[in-house]
């Protein structure tokens, strides 16, 4: 039985994840439903539930109690959760304690309306609309990392919040790795020859039929449609007020099957990860991915190492024929497999292959690093974004929108999260390979449309721990061994073969 003041303060825990929810759920709103004209407003009721949660978290009455229940912890009168949900409380505690309450006021505030510039900018392909509001978020996250405190670098206070006790100087050799894999393999493409005609993508696909397709495969997959649901924003994204209420949205193009369908089995993997959570963590700080890196890993799982597999298409592509028989006439699931791993740069990172993907990572990266220690200023972005594109990727984007326009996370004040993306691509390839080596047969399960046995072995050593477990924790546990890229790039060194090949 937990403690008389351990359960004094899960009630308090519970109450901040529930104002959380709420603001979330707010923020959810502005992205799919509500009006432009409520942009002002919604600021500061945003403001509002952020501020109220920032005291809440950081009182002395709150203080207290989390010093009473960690000495309970190191008394050993916790069970393993309840030590875990202390832990992690305390580390949010010791960093929100640090942002004065004025502060997270105004950086909300300068949150939501940084937000609908991005979407006006976005829409007009104009950077210069959003420019003004990136510059105060800029300025709000250089003083944030301040406030944080950092070793050598600031960005590395900004890292920290989405992979915690990553840094820069870490990341940077991972990158490197991969950037040079990465030449590697598009040297051998490139030997290959023309590469196989995906023009059938690019036809005309009916909105409705896309989305009525892609919801019926995640469901499939296994996203509990009870206690989920999906609905249509500017930039797909993955929410959840809980594990029993966990929203997706994508968006959807008439000339490209390749963004609703691949953009909703993305988020279904963050979805079911939000759904899989164990009941105890419910409303406590360990409800919730062990870090980003760790929750891309189960949306790029899903997305890469099943929705573009072989096996996967050899099941799906006729469900996929039967919704749109004129535009896949004269083509089979060896064929559409092929059509959608074609690996060519691309403005868009979201449509990015799996190959060129990392290097749109990078980019940002270092926009963001330098960014945050003064190397350049907000309107430096244009031009050193499509420089980087150039050398990166050997394209230069023609306008804002699908250069440095593209992604919503700035707006939000989300510096630090770019890196999470490659993170998640190297986790997947190790986990589902690990997956692969404890379930024999999982590759043809994944043929006849058989999914359960890999969600239910995600869900056992994966999903139910949250936050209990730390990322290297669990790769280490389930792999046996720490982060690695040499995963990610066999898989795709493989894949090349049967793509490219024949």
């Amino acid at each position: 039985m937990p403690t008389a003041t351990f359960t004094n303060f899960l009630d308090r825990a519970r109450t901040l994840s529930d104002l959380r929810a709420a603001s979330s759920l707010l923020n959810w709103d502005q992205e799919t439903y509500m009006p432009d004209g409520a942009a002002a407003v919604r600021a500061e009721q945003s403001a509002t539930l952020d501020t109220l949660a920032h005291q809440m978290a950081t009182s002395g009455e709150y203080a207290t109690l989390l010093d009473t229940v960690r000495e309970e912890a190191e008394r050993g009168e916790l069970e393993e959760w309840e030590q875990g949900v202390v832990k992690e409380s305390y580390r949010e505690f010791e960093r929100s304690r640090k942002l004065p309450d004025e502060f997270v006021r105004e950086m909300s505030r300068a949150q939501s309306v940084a937000h609908h510039a991005w979407k006006k900018g976005r829409e007009q392909q104009d950077f210069s609309i959003f420019a003004p509001s990136l510059e105060r978020i800029v300025a709000l996250k250089r003083q944030a990392a301040e406030y944080y405190g950092y070793a050598e670098n600031p960005y590395d206070a900004l890292i920290d919040q989405y992979e915690p006790g990553m840094t820069a100087a870490e990341l940077r050799p991972v990158f490197d790795r991969l950037r040079e894999g990465t030449g590697v393999l598009l040297q051998k493409i490139a030997g290959f020859g023309a590469p196989p005609d995906d023009s059938v993508l690019f036809t005309d696909f009916d909105a409705e039929q896309q989305l009525a397709f892609s919801k019926s495969i995640i469901q499939q997959l296994g996203f509990d449609f009870n206690i989920g649901r999906v609905d249509l924003s500017a930039h797909p994204f993955c929410t959840s007020f809980g594990s029993s209420d966990v929203r997706l949205t994508t968006r959807i193009f008439r000339n490209d099957l390749r963004s609703c369908l691949f953009g909703l089995m993305h988020e279904a993997g963050h979805g079911m990860y939000e759904q899989g959570f164990a009941p105890q963590l419910v409303r406590t700080p360990l409800a919730q991915g062990a870090s980003m890196g760790i929750h891309e890993s189960q949306s790029l799982l899903w997305e890469n190492m099943v929705g573009r597999s072989e096996e996967f298409w050899a099941w799906a592509f006729p469900q996929l024929a039967a919704a749109f028989p004129e535009q896949l006439a004269g083509l089979d699931s060896f064929g559409f497999f092929r059509s959608i791993n074609v690996m060519k740069p691309s403005f868009i990172r979201v449509e990015a292959d799996e190959l060129t993907y990392n290097m749109h990572i990078i980019l940002r990266f270092q926009i963001e690093d330098d960014l945050m220690n003064g190397r350049m200023c907000v309107a430096d972005i244009p031009a050193v974004w499509n420089q980087k594109s150039e050398e990166y990727l050997g394209i230069v984007p023609p306008n804002d929108s699908l250069g440095c326009l593209q992604d919503i996370h700035w707006s939000f004040g989300g510096f630090g999260y770019f890196a999470s993306y490659t993170l998640g691509k190297l986790y997947a390839a190790m986990f589902f390979n690990r997956a692969v080596e404890q379930v024999p047969d999982l590759r043809e399960q994944l043929a006849r449309g058989q999914f359960g046995s890999l969600l239910g072995w995600l869900r056992e050593n994966l999903h139910q721990w949250g936050k209990a477990k730390n990322a290297s924790q669990l790769v280490n546990d389930i792999c046996g061994r720490p982060l690695t890229e040499t995963d990610f790039l066999s898989h795709l060194e493989r894949k090349i073969g049967r793509v490219y090949a024949g």
